[in-house]
């Protein structure tokens, strides 16, 4: 498997992280009326953060070079770079209503928990079809050569979150997750 395969496997593990915390935080609004209004903040932050501004654009490149060598099955894709538009403006709103609760402005939880909700199925969604279709879909197409313009091409920045280094920002968020997965295991199931 290539560098940028696994590289972008990786992302999609760390991903599916935030979007099961994110469910679990929703779950807790809608069940016991309460979440951690932080850790949803945070969440998002790493969203628009890291997946929509270096994530998504190794994918619109890996998506372009398939369109060269696969035109059929990028077809069958649809169009990946609308769908990374889609993510970032769902970014965006969920983040706005989690923000708007921190400062206490009335918004409805239940509009919330929607929100959050919708944006959970679409990245799920969303990683499934990449996972499901377009990688193997590239690594079915692609050449040596294509795997190594790619990777020249594409910019590796370390996950903030769950990378090497930790940005400050995230530290509380990571701790609560790493804690969370020591005490129930939830990241597995």
């Amino acid at each position: 498997m290539s560098e940028v395969m696994r590289s972008l496997r990786r992302e999609h593990a760390n991903i599916a992280t935030l979007v099961k915390t994110l469910d679990r935080q929703a779950t807790a609004l809608a069940t016991q009326g309460d979440a951690d209004f932080e850790i949803l903040r945070d969440i998002m932050d790493w969203f628009l953060s890291f997946p929509d501004v270096y994530h998504h654009p190794k994918e619109d490149l890996l998506f372009s070079r398939l369109r060269l060598r696969d035109p059929a099955a990028a077809e069958r894709i649809g169009d990946l770079r609308r769908l990374h538009e889609e993510l970032g403006y769902r970014s965006r709103t969920a983040a706005e209503a989690i923000r708007r609760m921190l400062i206490e402005y009335p918004t409805p939880r239940h509009l919330l928990i929607d929100r959050i909700r919708q944006f959970v199925d679409m990245q799920l969604t969303h990683m499934r079809l990449e996972e499901d279709r377009m990688f193997p879909a590239c690594v079915a197409s692609f050449t040596a050569a294509d795997w190594r313009d790619l990777e020249a091409a594409m910019r590796d920045e370390d996950d903030p979150l769950l990378g090497d280094v930790v940005d400050a920002h995230f530290e509380r968020l990571r701790r609560t997750i790493l804690a969370w997965q020591a005490a129930d295991e939830w990241i597995g199931g």
